[in-house]
């Protein structure tokens, strides 16, 4: 049977299992993700809670409770808006794309301009004048880029670090 000759009353059954399918997914993967992966998540105090009881539950059975229990309440939560934290934190290590994004171009305007440490949000302290100096340096002599790396770190800290204060 196509969808298009679907009664309104299977239509609304098809989309509660779609939606019961859909929670018990990002519940599943809830559970399973990486402490430190859970730990990046942005999510309200209620749902962390949730996910934490869940997550501590360890015998199969009780874990399968556990996990049909987090997907009930998933329900009344954006699912689409969970998954895109989720695969960002998978991804970039950062719920919040925008933070990875300026990060980004702040490490750029620090190699390439002398000025912009003085404007970089955490100011021009310790560690960062010699980290921009690597980072110069090693974008001078062709080296693998391990100083660009240490800089960009640095600076995703700093901008999570004035995000949440």
């Amino acid at each position: 049977m196509s969808r298009d000759d679907e009664s309104r009353r299977q239509t609304n059954q098809r989309e509660k299992r779609e939606a019961g399918d859909r929670s018990a997914r990002v519940a599943r993967q809830l559970m399973d993700i990486s402490d430190s992966t859970f730990e990046k998540l942005d999510v309200d105090e209620d749902l962390r809670e949730q996910i934490t009881i869940a997550r501590k539950i360890k015998p199969a059975i009780a874990r399968r409770r556990a996990e049909r229990t987090l997907a009930g309440y998933l329900r009344g939560v954006e699912m689409g808006d969970l998954q895109q934290r989720i695969a960002n934190v998978e991804t970039t290590g950062n719920a919040d794309p925008r933070i990875f994004h300026a990060a980004e171009r702040w490490r750029t305007r620090l190699i390439e301009e002398d000025k912009a440490a003085e404007e970089f949000p955490g100011g021009n302290v310790d560690p960062l004048p010699l980290l921009i100096k690597n980072a110069r340096r090693e974008r001078d002599t062709g080296k693998p880029p391990g100083a660009a790396r240490a800089l960009f770190r640095h600076v995703m800290s700093v901008l999570q670090s004035t995000k949440t204060s």
